[in-house]
């Protein structure tokens, strides 16, 4: 499940609405009881309908977007109608435009991650993935992709730039020195998905006494940073804390 605050565009207002309602008198039973008892503006039942919020009633994105055009506005004059289904079936979209519209309008997907979709193709065909990496040996040099969840350059680390990439496998953790930041200051920048190459750092911490082993601290220290935004493009938020 995810929760309604993560649909872009919605706004805090129709969301307690709709929470409040369904406390009063039960769950919405299909896409007519949700608009009947529901009088939201049609921007608001555009932006719930974008985000697949009516999958739950049996509706791809597409056919839940059909579906809510036909509403009108609400009017003493009109009665609420009880069906939208005017018998047109749209083919549901590709699970890749499914992911792409998921990111776009919630910031995230219950789908698929979107590496696992491009991940056959050339350019990353030699990437290693983030489940990859403590079996790699300190100091080789290996590529590695993802999408850029994380950019943090804390005061005390002398400019260093610390980027988190999650994959289909979880996250990496990517150090940029000053130098290779001024180089590749375009794809820090501007990339939500990027190719970096560099070297496995690995750190074993050693145990206390009665401990058991720590696990490996590891970070793939840049030397160079390639914007592969094209391949997949998405409107995906990194959350930056300078």
């Amino acid at each position: 499940r995810m929760g309604l605050r993560q649909v872009q565009g919605l706004g805090r207002e129709p969301v307690d609405a709709i929470v409040a309602e369904r406390q009063r008198n039960g769950p919405f039973t299909s896409l007519a009881d949700f608009s009947r008892r529901l009088h939201l503006h049609q921007n608001q039942r555009n932006a719930l309908s974008r985000a697949d919020v009516f999958a739950c009633f049996d509706l791809h994105r597409r056919q839940s977007q059909w579906q809510i055009s036909a509403l009108e506005p609400q009017s003493p004059l009109l009665p609420d109608r009880d069906d939208l289904n005017d018998d047109v079936v749209l083919e549901p979209a590709s699970q890749v435009t499914d992911v792409i519209a998921d990111y776009q309008h919630t910031g995230l997907s219950l789908r698929q991650h979107p590496m696992a979709l491009i991940r056959e193709r050339t350019l990353f065909s030699s990437c290693q993935r983030a489940a990859d990496l403590p079996k790699i040996d300190n100091g080789r040099f290996i590529r590695i992709a993802g999408l850029v969840t994380c950019r943090q350059r804390p005061g005390t680390a002398s400019g260093v730039l610390f980027l988190t990439l999650e994959d289909e496998t979880g996250n990496s953790n990517i150090v940029v020195w000053s130098s290779v930041q001024q180089r590749c200051r375009e794809a820090i920048l501007a990339g939500k998905l990027l190719i970096i190459k560099g070297n496995v750092q690995r750190s074993d911490p050693a145990p206390r006494d009665h401990e058991q082993s720590l696990p490996p601290v590891i970070h793939v220290v840049a030397l160079h940073i390639e914007d592969a935004t094209s391949e997949l493009s998405l409107a995906v938020s990194s959350h930056d804390f300078h």
